[in-house]
């Protein structure tokens, strides 16, 4: 969904396309009522343009009359569960306890405290959290299923995985003998230290990433490239260190008779910050994220990839499109259409930054590579009483 004031652009022959196309249609249609929807013998599924009323193939990226983008096609282009059914399957899939366990209630109004659910009342979908006094909180409540069953969706994975993270402390517990725990005692304060450093170092290199997108990928990265470079100047300075005096002085002096512990790390960290500066570059064009602004539309580009801003008047959220979709004038003057959220002051809407989407949580974050990190041990317990059940969500 665009922002424009206009739904679409104007264009008539795209008018007299749609008189021709609407008076030469002659054959039979089922209307599946009012949803839009329309099926002929012979003819693709047909859904109906959310801007401009017309009916076109479910298949395509933009209607061919007014040029604004098919929702239906994005929203069905990756497996999250999209409907109430869907997440019912995907909850048994994951061969998790009943709802009165998890207190997770797909497609029942539950009214009882200590509660989250989702349910269909009319052409309304309600997303809701009971609350441990008994007062319910509302979390969406639309026309929009796909929103609504993604709200408790993200929510079902995110409980699932603090599930599994008290399951694992609680066998850790079990499992520690008195000497170990006498031994846990004596190192926890080196233990403390060593964490301390690492977090404020994490910290540090966290802060810089912000600032320096690609900067954290690059220490990482750097590490095995300085490696494999390390190791490959020594081989080549061994080979060919009897014709070039310079290599075979490197050589020896580095892993030969007159080595040092000393030499070799020097070594070491030169290669490593030249590893560095050779991946900083394109790590950081990689990971940078680029917003642009057409028509009042939001485009985001990174990793190689283009993503359009869809605001659902709620809320809103990214979804992936092809390059080809994107506006020629963009991708040939992008600096004109180029703007930071933060300084741009002539725009005043708000959008979520792309990595605060839901979208970045469900593609780029560690815990959702997979759907088997959510899947459930029968040998684990599920406590629901750890719950936070006064908060609205």
């Amino acid at each position: 969904m665009q922002l424009w004031n206009s739904p679409y652009p104007h264009q008539s022959s795209n008018f007299q396309m749609k008189t021709d196309f609407l008076l030469n249609r002659h054959f039979d249609t089922l209307i599946y009522g009012n949803l839009g929807f329309r099926k002929s013998e012979g003819i693709k599924l047909e859904i109906k343009c959310e801007y401009c009323g017309s009916m076109i193939e479910e298949t395509a990226d933009k209607c061919p009359f007014c040029g604004a983008t098919n929702n239906a096609v994005k929203r069905t282009a990756d497996k999250t569960p999209k409907t109430i059914a869907e997440l019912q399957q995907w909850y048994q899939d994951r061969h998790l306890p009943p709802y009165e366990t998890t207190r997770f209630f797909i497609g029942i109004n539950y009214k009882k405290p200590k509660a989250f659910g989702i349910y269909q009342d009319g052409d309304h979908f309600i997303v809701y959290k009971n609350k441990a006094n008994g007062e319910r909180a509302i979390r969406y409540q639309g026309t929009d299923e796909t929103y609504a069953v993604n709200e408790l969706y993200l929510k079902l994975k995110s409980e699932i995985l603090n599930q599994k993270a008290n399951n694992q402390t609680r066998k850790q517990q079990q499992t520690l003998t008195r000497e170990q725990k006498k031994e846990k005692r004596k190192n926890i304060l080196i233990t403390f230290a060593i964490f301390f450093a690492g977090f404020v170092g994490l910290i540090s290199i966290a802060i810089i990433d912000m600032l320096a997108k690609g900067f954290g990928a690059s220490l990482f990265w750097s590490v095995f490239l300085a490696i494999g470079l390390t190791i490959a100047s020594l081989i080549l300075a061994g080979k060919f260190g009897g014709r070039v005096p310079l290599l075979q002085k490197f050589h020896d002096n580095v892993i030969g008779e007159k080595s040092t512990g000393r030499a070799f790390l020097l070594t070491y960290v030169v290669i490593y910050v030249i590893s560095f500066c050779l991946l900083f570059a394109p790590l950081h064009a990689y990971y940078n994220v680029s917003y642009y602004r057409y028509n009042d539309t939001i485009y985001a580009n990174t990793r190689h990839s283009w993503y359009e801003y869809e605001d659902y008047g709620y809320g809103g959220d990214y979804e992936k499109v092809s390059k080809s979709s994107i506006p020629d004038d963009v991708l040939a003057n992008k600096t004109d259409y180029q703007f930071n959220y933060n300084d741009d002051s002539e725009w005043t809407s708000s959008f979520t930054e792309f990595e605060d989407s839901s979208y970045y949580d469900e593609h780029y974050t560690s815990d959702s590579d997979s759907d088997s990190s959510y899947d459930w041990d029968s040998g684990d317990s599920w406590d629901s009483g750890t719950t936070d059940w006064d908060s609205d969500w």
